[in-house]
């Protein structure tokens, strides 16, 4: 028994544990105040540290390239680098250069934050622009120089308005898109994306700026197709 005893598991201290020991020490009654104070802290704690572990990646690179350049460096203009020969390219209002499209081969988190660094990532969800169904292109919108030189792609992105188009060019046609719709998604409701019959691009971004919080989406349709590039 003294053996059983030893190797019992101790017990993990709850918030009601807490709650009754404040209570003890209080006084019944007494300065309901600091307890009310006492389980606020212990929510916030135990929120913060939830919040830490679900962001502990995002947050570890905020910190890194917060330390390694000053603040008024990080909001300078990046220059990207040249586009090569014969390359697939977005074209959007307000931003001064075209975007290389990249086309990823896996949904793969890891291997599509390094094709990030080499411009906005079309997912292969098994439909092409132009094709009857939806193209999903993501990019990042952080200023920090750890995400590379791609890192304000889609910084720009919550500025685009319904009505307005932009243009995707590719080695064989350049299509032109209109924005019907956009909204702020929680990461896990990305997969909110058209389903109909129509031929529509979803351009995806984190959100708000410098965050990893929430998802913008912003969703077109296709209005015309010049084969002639």
């Amino acid at each position: 028994m003294a053996l059983q005893k030893n190797l019992t598991r101790p017990k993990v201290p709850t918030v009601r544990h807490y709650l009754r020991l404040a209570r003890t020490r209080i006084g019944p009654g007494r300065e309901q105040s600091k307890v009310d104070t006492l389980v606020a802290a212990l929510i916030i704690s135990t929120a913060s540290l939830g919040l830490g572990v679900y962001y502990h990646s995002e947050i570890t690179v905020f910190w890194l390239g917060w330390q390694r350049q000053p603040f008024d460096q990080q909001l300078q203009p990046v220059t990207p680098p040249a586009l090569a020969e014969g390359v697939s390219i977005i074209e959007i209002p307000g931003l001064v250069d075209p975007l290389p499209l990249v086309y990823s081969e896996t949904l793969v988190e890891t291997q599509i934050q390094d094709y990030l660094k080499e411009g906005a990532v079309v997912l292969p969800l098994g439909t092409a622009f132009g094709d009857s169904g939806n193209v999903v292109v993501t990019a990042h919108s952080s200023g920090l120089e750890a995400l590379g030189p791609y890192r304000l792609a889609f910084a720009k992105l919550s500025e685009l308005e319904t009505g307005q188009e932009y243009v995707i060019t590719t080695p064989t046609a350049r299509y032109t898109y209109r924005v019907y719709d956009k909204q702020i998604v929680w990461p896990h409701q990305v997969d909110q994306l058209p389903s109909d019959d129509r031929s529509t691009v979803t351009l995806v971004t984190c959100w708000p700026l410098w965050t990893n919080l929430q998802r913008l989406l912003v969703h077109s349709e296709l209005v015309s197709v010049d084969y002639e590039v």
